[in-house]
């Protein structure tokens, strides 16, 4: 027990048992167990109502495919947020905040990904929804700050907030098109 208590005081768990770790556990849990029982509802409800591709001679899939998904996995993460919050392992009054601006950005970053998929939207809407979700987080405080990071040397302000603007812009933008262009085949 020792060996594991060591351990996991080198991963940075600092009470293996305690508070902090069954609020991460039983997060965990609540949003596999969510996502798990609510994904098959949702791709049944996805191909009654039209929400799939179809098969066509472009397409691999032979059967409607819901494209939907990606609203379960966000309500399973917006399910495991609000137990995470309920438990408190973590009372911070700034964390509500970012939080909240966390869940707005991946709000309308979900909607505007469904409202495509559904409809198709134009590359410069989807790009400026991207970058109004940027710029919610980097206006709550959440961007990637180079003085922050202890291994590299000490960057002037007068650099460090253009840079880390541009960057925290660059991050959320391109990861959201590549999880995009990677999801992009079907199935």
């Amino acid at each position: 027990m020792d060996s594991l208590s060591a351990f996991a005081q080198q991963l940075g768990i600092a009470d293996l048992f305690g508070r902090g770790f069954f609020s991460v556990l039983v997060t965990f849990l609540t949003a596999w167990l969510f996502t798990w029982l609510f994904i098959p509802r949702l791709r049944e409800f996805a191909v009654q109502v039209g929400w799939a591709d179809q098969p066509n001679a472009r397409r691999l899939n032979t059967e409607p495919l819901p494209n939907a998904g990606g609203l379960a996995i966000f309500a399973g993460f917006i399910v495991s947020v609000i137990v995470a919050w309920a438990l408190r392992p973590i009372v911070v009054e700034i964390v509500n905040i970012q939080v909240l601006a966390i869940l707005l950005g991946a709000s309308l970053l979900v909607l505007v990904g469904f409202i495509d998929d559904q409809f198709g939207l134009s590359p410069l809407s989807r790009l400026l929804v991207q970058v109004l979700a940027a710029v919610l987080l980097i206006v709550n405080g959440l961007k990637i700050d180079f003085n922050a990071i202890p291994f590299l040397p000490l960057v002037p302000d007068v650099i460090n907030a253009p840079l880390s603007i541009f960057l925290t812009i660059l991050w959320i933008v391109g990861l959201t098109n590549a999880v995009n262009l990677m999801d992009g085949v079907d199935g």
